[in-house]
This record gives structure tokens, sequence and C-alpha cells, in this order.
């Protein structure tokens, strides 16, 4: 708890205190002086019983009611001088009851409900994840719990659109956070309801043709999700993921001279050094193979250098549609503002991988929402991995990293393929940084969730 918080606190409580018990400690001087009135003329009326029965002279009786009398004018000159009456037990009783509960009562009630950290006068920092392998490096696990929980957005931001149902931009940013968390039955609905209210574009085309291939059993972009597939590529022929999820599709109807054509295209437009640009490859010779064509080498690909090489495996090739690591080429040549971002993962968790295991990369505000402002997702093969998160790569114009100087850079590898952190899972963040300055940041995964 804060500083902040014990200063509020201690004042609140003293004031409950003070109000509760102030009743109990008053000293009455109307109830004394009443009092002490009444002793008088009882007295008095004791002292007339004792002339009547001629126990004492005139001359004695008119000097004690003379006493009385000027005891009943002090009194009334000055009432504060009356003795106050004797507390009762059971107010004393109260009183203490009262001290030695009410503190604790509060105490116990705030930490139930109360948030300490909500009187601190700015926002909590990120906390640095350190090695794993020291003990004490006890930040690690409040870090995790500030990686972006994407099923808690969704949820969050399904019921605001529930009041504001023509929020086109709403529906496709809740249809990206669907998909993220491999919800792709809501993620297609929430794409069907945004599509009649946004400007028509080949990204959420695209996305939106994922997700209805995703959404059915067995998984097949053929029908519908092709048709949105051409459609996006009408807007916009050299549109990297339509590409790539064009070439599934014909595959999956047994056209590998469609694929080829597909793919051919999109290593063309490929930065010969991406990450994944050995992965397109890769499926581009498949479908050649199909055809009883020779495989090209990665030297006289498309683009790339004879010095060059394809260095990623084809088995770690992203799932149709998600974030290779920028969806336009501009990224990779540094046209569009990103970082720079290398993964390494700990010797002690390499052996805790499991097959089908994902790798998430993301950037979220380091003061701000929990949705990731840029995210990549691929297969957690062999590391380190070396990709660029830019601005091109958040789920919608207004959350990006070109909304937020200061970042938290995180990595995790999820044994589910759920974006949302769950046991088992391997992580790290990094400590908050400015993006555009620092050029780059170097992660090792060293932590299990």
């Amino acid at each position: 708890m804060t500083s902040t918080f014990w200063i509020f606190s201690t004042l609140l409580a003293a004031s409950a205190l003070g109000l509760l018990l102030f009743p109990l400690f008053r000293r009455d001087a109307g109830a004394a002086v009443a009092a002490q009135a009444a002793t008088l003329r009882q007295q008095l009326e004791a002292l007339k019983a004792t002339q009547a029965a001629g126990l004492i002279s005139d001359s004695d009786f008119a000097a004690r009611r003379q006493m009385l009398s000027e005891a009943a004018l002090a009194l009334v000159d000055k009432p504060s001088s009356a003795a106050s009456p004797p507390r009762p037990r059971s107010a004393t009783v109260i009183a203490v009851v009262l001290l030695i509960s009410l503190p604790i009562a509060l105490m116990l009630l705030y930490q139930k409900v109360g948030n300490p950290n909500a009187l601190s006068f700015r926002s909590p920092a990120p906390v640095v994840v350190a090695q794993a392998a020291n003990p004490a490096m006890t930040g690690a696990d409040a870090a995790a719990e500030n990686a972006p929980d994407l099923s808690a957005a969704a949820e969050s931001l399904a019921a605001k659109l529930r009041d504001n149902p023509q929020d086109g931009d709403g529906w496709v940013l809740l249809a990206r956070t669907y998909r993220a968390t491999d919800q792709f039955g809501p993620a297609r609905d929430a794409f069907e309801k945004a599509l009649p209210l946004v400007e028509e574009s080949a990204d959420v085309l695209a996305e939106y043709a994922e997700v209805l291939g995703l959404a059915v059993e067995p998984r097949t972009l053929a029908g519908e999700p092709e048709k949105r597939l051409d459609r996006a590529l009408a807007l916009e022929p050299k549109h990297q993921r339509a590409l790539w999820l064009k070439g599934f599709a014909r595959r999956q109807a047994g056209d590998a001279s469609g694929a080829e054509a597909s793919w051919q295209l999109l290593l063309e437009e490929m930065d010969p050094t991406s990450s994944v640009h050995g992965a397109v490859l890769s499926q581009l010779n498949d479908a050649r193979a199909n055809q009883g064509k020779p495989a090209i080498a990665a030297s006289s690909a498309p683009g790339m250098d004879a010095s060059a090489s394809a260095t990623t495996p084809a088995d770690t090739a992203p799932s149709p549609g998600t974030a290779s690591p920028s969806n336009d080429p501009k990224a990779a040549s540094g046209e569009i503002e990103g970082i720079a971002v290398k993964v390494n993962l700990a010797e002690a968790l390499q052996s805790k991988v499991q097959a089908g295991a994902v790798l998430f990369v993301f950037a979220r505000a380091e003061n701000g929402p929990p949705m990731p402002l840029a995210i990549a997702r691929m297969p957690a093969g062999e590391f380190p991995v070396e990709l660029r998160l830019d601005t091109s790569m958040g789920m919608m114009p207004t959350m990006s990293l070109s909304q937020f100087e200061r970042v938290v850079i995180g990595a995790r590898i999820s044994m589910t393929g759920n974006a949302q952190a769950q046991a088992g899972d391997l992580e790290t963040l990094s400590a908050g940084l400015e993006w555009r300055t620092a050029g780059g940041v170097e992660l090792t995964i060293d932590k299990v969730h």
C-alpha cells in the first residue's frame, strides 16, 4: 500500500471515530446544572420538614435556607462550576469497542474491495522482468500480470458496442481482438457487422476472408472466403496478406499453378531479409513440386541477392493471415516507423517448448490501454528470432505505435496458441522505452507463467 493511501485512510478513520465518540465523551453542562438544582430543591424540602417537626429552631432554619439560596444563585451565575454527572459505564465500554473494532473493520473491508493505487497521483510504472534464475527478483510475477489480457478487452469492447452498434471501427477492432484469441466465430460475426459501416478496404476484406475460412469445419478458404480475397486484390493487387491467403485458397482447390502465381507475386513484394521470406519461398517451392517443376534456390529467389540466403525454416511459416511481422513491404525498408526486436529463449526453458507452440511478440503502451499497439504471431521454432514491430501492425488506426511515445515490448510462447496468457506459457517483458529512439530491443524469454 502507498504512503498516500495510509495518510488518507488514517485521516478518514480518525474523522469517523471522532464523530462517533464525541457524544459519548462530551460534558453536558445543562445536565449538570439541572442535576445540581434538583439536589438543592431536595435539601430545601428536607430542611422545611425538619423545622415543621420542631427539630431545629427558627434561627437555624433561616441560616440554612440562606446557604441554600446562595448556592442556587451561584449555580445560575456560573453554571460551568456545576459538577458533571458521572459518565455511564456503558458509554466507556462502547467507546473502547469502537476504538478497537472500527480501524480493523475498515482495513479488512478495503483489502476486500479497495484499490490503494487508485489514490496515487501517477500511474504505476511497469515492472521490469529480471532473470528468472535469480530468486531475489520478485517483480517478474507482477510484470506478467501487465501483459495484454485480450479476452477481457474483447468483453469490455463488446459491452460498449451494444450501446453504440453503429461504431464500425469498434466492430473491426473487436473482430481483430477475437481473431487474436482464436475466437473465429465471434470474429466473423464482428466483421459482418463492421463491413456495412466502414469504408471498403483490402485489409478488412483479407482479414474477414481469413476468419470465414477458420470459422468452419473443415477449415477452407474456398467459396465465399476466396471471393472476398479476390475483391481485396481488386482493390490492391499487391496486398501481401491477400496474396498469401489466395495462394492457400488455390492450393486447397488443387490449383497448384494458381497458388504458385500468388506466392510468386508475394515473394516479389517482400524484403528478402525478412524473417518470413524463406517461409513463403518454401510454400512456393511446394506448389512448383506439385507441378513437377524444380525448386527455386534461395539465392535466385525474386529480390534475393546471390550473397543472401533464406534463414527461416519452412516449419516456421505463419498460419494464413497472421502477422508475419508486417503486411506492408515498406516496413522492413524503414519507410514505416518501427522498432527492431530480437527474441531469445533461455536455455533452461528450451525443453519446455511443445510442438505446435506459438510465439507472440507485441508492443503495448507503458501507461495506457492494455490492447497491443503492434503484434506478431508465428510458430515457435528456432531462436533467436529477429523481427520488426511497426506502426502498420496495429489492430486499428487509432491504436498503433504512432499514438504513444513510450511502450513495453513483450514476448510470449503460448503452448495452446491462445494470445491470452495461460499457465505454462513462457514469457518476458521489457522495461518501458521510447521506441522511436531506442532503435531496437533484445528480449530473453526466461519466465514460466
